[in-house]
Order: C-alpha cells, then structure tokens, then sequence
C-alpha cells in the first residue's frame, strides 16, 4: 500500500509539473495583456484618445497582472531549453530581477489608485513611472526586438 501511494504521488506530481514552452507561452500571454493594457492607457496619457472612462479598469488590470509575475520564470525555462526572449540574466540576476517586478506591483497599484479617484495629473505622472519599470526591466532581462 505503502509503494502504491508513492507511486501514485510521483504520477501526480509528474503531471501537475508545468512544460517549459508552456510556461513561456502563459507569460508571454500576460505580458502581452500588460502591454495591451500599457497602449490603451497611453493613448489617453498622451491625449490621442479624449475618454478616460476605462483608465481605472486598464490600470486595475495591470496592476493584478504584475503580482508575482516572477514566479513564470522558473529555472529550466530560459533560451538553452525552449524559445524565449529573456535573457539569461534573468536567472544569473534573479533578486534584482524580482525587484523590478516588485517596484511594477506598487508602480501599477499607485497608478490603479489615482485612475480610480479620477486624479488626472496623478495618473498621467504615474503613468510614466510605470512605463519607466517596463521599459528598466525590459532593458536589462529581455532580448531586444527586431521588428
């Protein structure tokens, strides 16, 4: 009975591990969301797009996006084992790599903040300063793109 159980919890283990093009593929999925929501919200920072209305649901979204974004980037999943633009410093860097997604988190919830109290001038100043985390994070841990 004994082996049995063991058995069995090395199946279900085995098949609750995630592959590593999967995991690459969900983050890739929830960074592109972040930055759907980062063009809708700078359309209106930049005043190509008057209404304001979804500000406080783009912003939210981003904000519940970047909460423990790091922990989709485990070991195993970098460009030596599947096809990913982050850079190895990803893993070699890894607390300075969560910081950054850290100072995102409270970026973003700040930014969620002003957006719901309708404070213009806030969220058009705490706009930048989240885009000022993507673009810190993305110049050191992710693959420049080509297009």
């Amino acid at each position: 009975m004994k082996r049995f159980l063991f058995v069995l919890l090395i199946a279900v283990h085995a098949l609750a591990a995630d592959q590593a093009s999967d995991v690459v593929k969900y983050r890739q999925s929830v960074m592109k969301a972040m930055g759907a929501h980062m063009t809708a919200m700078s359309l209106v920072a930049k005043q190509q797009i008057g209404d304001r209305s979804q500000l406080a649901a783009h912003a939210t979204a981003l904000r519940d996006l970047s909460g423990g974004l790091s922990k989709f980037f485990p070991h195993g999943t970098g460009s030596d084992k599947t096809k990913t633009a982050a850079k190895s410093e990803v893993w070699q860097r890894f607390p300075e790599f969560e910081a950054g997604f850290a100072k995102l988190q409270r970026e973003s919830s700040s930014l969620a903040e002003a957006a719901k109290r309708g404070d213009v001038k806030a969220f058009d100043a705490q706009f930048e300063n989240v885009a000022n985390a993507c673009a810190a994070c993305h110049r050191t841990f992710r693959v420049k793109d080509t297009d």
